[in-house]
C-alpha cells in the first residue's frame, strides 16, 4: 500500500512529535529532581538530624539524582523553664518565692513560644501552598517528630498521589500521630523502641535480590535505634525489604518489627526506612546506598517491584512470636522455628490464619502471655 503525500508527511510529523516526546521524556528523567527535605521537630529531636542534613545534600549533587531545599525549625526556639525539686529545708515562704518565679517564666515562655510557633507556621504554609509544591518532585520526611503544622494535610496528600515521591527516615514514623490518613501513607506509626540505639540488632532482608536491599546482607546485625509500630500498620499495604531479625535480637517480643519498606500510594510512590537514629548510620556506605536507590525509586528513577507481601510479613510474624515463647517457656527455639517453617513451606497462608491469635499478643502483659504462647505453640505442633 502506497501513502498519500499527505499521508507520508502525517507520518513524518508523528514520528518527529514521538521523538521529540521521547527526548523530552529522557531529559525530564536525565535532570536532577528537587526535594523538599522537612527536618522540622514538635516532640523529640535526633541530633542525629545535624549528620543527616548534609549527607543528604552532598549525596544527591554527587550521584546528580537530586537537588534538596530545607524547611527547618525557625532560629531561637525558647526554652521552656522546669521547676527545681523543693530543697531540703526550704521553709514555705522560700518554695512559694520559687514557684512564683517558675510561673512568671513560664508565662515569659508561653508569650515567646507563640511567637515562634507563628513563625513555624508561616513556614510551613508557605512550604506547603499549592504553588510551592509544584517546584518539587517529591518531600523527604528526615525523622521529623510531632504535628507537624501542615495547612492542609489532605491536600498534601493528594499532592503525593498525582505521581510524587514521599521518602521517610526514622522518625518520620513518630509524626502526625493524630492523622491516620498520614499513618496511612507512611505505613506505621511509633509505639515505642525496645531496641534502643546503643545496642547492636539483628535484621533479616526479605529479598536479597531486590535493587533498595540488595546491598544489604542477607542477615546483619547492625547498631540503631529500631521502632514497633502501632495497630493501624496494615500488611496489606506494604512491601517489607527488611525487618528486624526476633531470634537473634534482645528484647525478643512477640510480634513482627518491619524496618525498610516500599507502597505505592495513588500515582506516587513511599520509601520508608526506620534506619536512621545515630550518626554513625547516616555515614555508613551501606546506608547510604540503600537511601539512594530508596529515593530513585520513588522519584521512578528505577523500578523495582512494591506489591505487597503480607504473606511474607506474616511468616516472619510467627517466627517472632516462636523466638518469644521459646525464651518464656523454656521451648526449643530451633526446633518450633523449623516446624514453623515447615507449616509455611506447605501452606504459605497458614502464618497469615494465625495473624488475629497474634495480634492478641500485643495488648497483654508478660505474665498473661503463657497461656497464648501454649496455644500458638500447639497450632505449631499440630501434625
Amino acid at each position: 500500500m502506497r501513502l498519500t503525500v499527505a499521508a507520508q508527511a502525517c507520518g513524518v510529523l508523528a514520528l518527529v512529535s514521538g521523538m521529540a516526546c521521547g527526548a523530552s521524556q529522557a531529559t525530564e528523567l536525565a535532570r536532577p529532581a528537587r526535594l523538599l527535605v522537612v527536618t522540622v521537630t514538635q516532640g523529640f529531636r535526633h541530633s542525629s538530624i545535624n549528620t543527616a542534613e548534609p549527607v543528604l545534600e552532598e549525596l544527591g549533587r554527587s550521584n546528580g539524582l537530586f537537588h534538596v531545599d530545607f524547611l527547618r525549625m525557625p532560629p531561637d526556639r525558647p526554652s521552656q523553664p522546669k521547676l527545681s525539686k523543693r530543697a531540703e529545708g526550704a521553709s514555705d515562704e522560700e518554695w512559694k518565692q520559687q514557684e512564683d518565679t517558675f510561673k512568671a517564666e513560664q508565662e515569659k515562655f508561653r508569650v515567646a513560644d507563640a511567637v515562634w510557633q507563628e513563625s513555624l507556621q508561616q513556614q510551613f504554609r508557605k512550604a506547603f501552598a499549592p504553588e510551592s509544591l509544584a517546584n518539587f518532585d517529591g518531600v523527604i520526611f528526615a525523622s521529623t517528630t510531632g504535628e507537624l503544622p501542615i495547612p492542609d494535610i489532605d491536600a498534601f496528600l493528594a499532592w503525593i498521589k498525582t505521581g510524587k515521591a514521599f521518602i521517610g527516615f526514622h522518625a518520620a514514623s513518630d509524626t502526625l500521630k493524630n492523622s491516620d490518613a498520614y499513618c496511612d501513607l507512611i505505613g506505621g506509626h511509633f509505639a515505642g523502641h525496645p531496641w534502643n540505639g546503643g545496642g547492636e540488632h539483628a535484621f533479616v532482608v526479605h529479598e536479597p535480590k531486590h535493587r533498595l536491599s540488595v546491598m544489604l546482607p542477607e542477615r546483619f546485625r547492625w547498631k540503631d535505634e529500631i521502632y514497633q509500630y502501632d495497630l493501624r500498620y496494615k500488611p496489606e499495604n506494604l512491601r517489607v525489604l527488611v525487618s528486624l531479625d526476633m531470634q537473634a535480637s534482645t528484647p525478643k517480643e512477640p510480634w513482627y518489627v518491619p524496618v525498610s519498606w516500599v507502597r505505592d500510594y495513588g500515582k506516587g510512590r513511599v520509601f520508608y526506612t526506620n534506619f536512621g537514629h545515630n550518626d554513625a548510620t547516616w555515614k555508613e556506605p551501606m546506608f547510604q546506598r540503600h537511601m539512594s536507590d530508596g529515593i530513585a525509586w520513588a522519584l521512578k528513577r528505577l523500578d523495582a517491584p512494591a506489591e505487597p507481601n503480607p504473606t511474607v510479613q506474616a511468616a516472619e510474624y510467627v517466627r517472632s512470636v516462636v523466638a518469644a515463647a521459646a525464651a518464656a517457656t523454656g521451648k526449643n527455639a530451633d526446633d518450633l522455628r523449623a516446624r514453623a517453617d515447615a507449616k509455611i513451606a506447605s501452606n504459605a497462608q497458614w502464618a497469615t490464619g494465625l495473624r488475629p491469635m497474634l495480634l492478641e499478643i500485643r495488648g497483654m502483659q508478660p505474665p498473661a502471655r503463657i497461656v497464648a504462647y501454649a496455644n500458638i505453640i500447639a497450632e505449631i505442633e499440630k501434625p
